[in-house]
């Protein structure tokens, strides 16, 4: 056995030594991740054994070392954990010391200074890992002001009094204007988002007006209420009396009012507040069945209704509707209006 480990110490000085076997006096094993090589040296030093066998350590890279007789050596080499850095158009290779340096150390150490709104990709105090690449992303904002036109459309109201899918228009629209107030975002200098902020009307849009033919529309406009039901011959079950006379029709400009101060629409009608006050609940039809106004709420008179000429005038979207409707004997039913009891009622 001390032949054979003789025999190698000279085969080792052969390929390793510095000065020759006889110079030779003190042997390092060097483990290296997992490659194990031996060097003999006429010097005790460590440093300079690692500088004469080739070795290299790099930033962060470390070592140890085992005296495990008079004059051999264990030198273990701990190789430090490397990672990517890609900021401002460069990528460079970092080494780090494993398991206890932060993403915020590496920026440090490489000089990176964050911006307000600069963004990176892993949090600032995570671990690095090996090999993993940290990327560093620029964010820059701007904004700038546009004037920009608010396009008008058309306002459609249903009626069954037109054929279906059919067209009348009464009054075509005006287009608006505002400023509005545009962030945009740039990521390493190229542009990724843009939004409004803000936005000023400078100019209000109108819309136009006009009428949509369709068979399944109602007559009527106010939301007729859950209480309301009929009877096999269609009349309405809640009637607590009826009022027969002439009906008429009358339209007025959009957003107008009614003697009661609310703004007219289809199921609003007028009558004489003495015969039926204001805010009764009804439902009108014409005797011969041609047309149901449907549930309205009395709301406006006017002189034909005070002379007991008419005994309901009922509002319509457009002049020619009323000139279709024209004058009609109607039953005004008075409905009890279940909407005022309480449920102790």
């Amino acid at each position: 056995m001390v032949r054979i480990i003789c025999g190698m110490f000279a085969c080792v000085m052969t390929v390793y030594g510095t000065g020759g076997a006889a110079e030779g006096q003190y042997l390092f094993y060097f483990q290296d991740e997992g490659d194990t090589t031996l060097y003999y040296s006429a010097s005790g030093s460590v440093e300079d054994a690692i500088v004469r066998s080739g070795k290299t350590l790099n930033d962060n890279d470390s070592y140890t070392v085992e005296n495990t007789s008079r004059d051999v050596y264990t030198v273990t080499i701990d190789r430090a954990d490397s990672c990517y850095l890609e900021a401002d158009g460069e990528r460079d290779v970092i080494s780090f010391r494993p398991g206890e340096t932060t993403v915020s150390e590496i920026l440090d150490a490489q000089g990176i200074r964050l911006g307000e709104y600069d963004q990176v990709s892993h949090g600032l105090s995570e671990l690095v890992e090996d090999g993993e690449t940290i990327r560093v992303s620029r964010v820059t904002y701007d904004t700038y002001v546009a004037e920009e036109v608010i396009d008008w459309t058309y306002d459609y109201e249903p009626t069954r009094y037109l054929p279906d899918g059919s067209v009348k228009i009464f009054q075509r629209g005006r287009d608006g204007s505002k400023t509005v107030e545009y962030r945009r975002m740039y990521v390493d200098g190229e542009l990724v988002e843009e939004e409004a902020v803000s936005e000023v009307v400078t100019k209000a849009v109108t819309n136009g007006r006009a009428q949509l033919g369709d068979a399944d529309a109602p007559i009527e406009y106010l939301v007729q209420p859950e209480w309301l039901t009929f009877d096999e011959n269609g009349l309405p079950e809640q009637a607590v009396d009826v009022i027969s006379g002439l009906g008429t029709a009358y339209t007025s400009e959009q957003g107008a009012y009614g003697a009661t101060g609310r703004h007219l629409s289809v199921g609003y009608v007028a009558v004489d507040p003495s015969v039926i006050p204001y805010g009764t609940k009804l439902y009108i039809k014409t005797q011969d069945g041609s047309w149901d106004y449907g549930y309205a709420i009395a709301a406006d008179t006017g002189s034909a209704m005070l002379s007991g000429r008419i005994l309901v005038d009922q509002y319509m979207n457009s002049a020619d509707t009323c000139m279709e409707y024209g004058v009609r004997k109607v039953d005004v039913y008075v409905l009890e209006d279940l909407d005022a009891h309480s449920e102790i009622d």
